[in-house]
């Protein structure tokens, strides 16, 4: 036997074994697919409602304390070109963020 037959018969175990390993798995696989579905419905199911009330809340603290202040130390220290500026700076960036979403998007 020459030293190509023995790696074509080497090469030909090798795949069989790797055959009848993903036969062997296989059920376990698709069996820790629906099981990591399942929680991850469950934990979504669970954790929806506590995430939505901390947004609300983080919202409602933003807008009663932190954004007035931010509003006064924009118009008091920041000039009336640079806020300007900045403020068309954020629309175009706000816009090309939409496009991109919409672009790599599934379809």
């Amino acid at each position: 036997m020459t030293r190509i037959d023995s790696v074509r018969a080497a090469t030909g175990s090798a795949k069989d074994s790797v055959l009848h390993a993903a036969e062997v798995v296989a059920p376990y696989a698709d069996t820790a697919k629906e099981r990591a579905a399942f929680y991850a419905q469950e934990a979504r199911v669970r954790l929806a409602p506590v995430v939505s009330g901390a947004a609300e809340q983080a919202r409602t603290q933003y807008n009663a304390q932190l954004a007035p202040r931010l509003e006064h130390a924009r118009r008091t220290y920041v000039p009336p070109k640079v806020d300007h500026a900045a403020q068309e700076a954020a629309c175009r960036t706000r816009k090309a963020a939409r496009q991109a979403a919409e672009y790599s998007r599934p379809r």
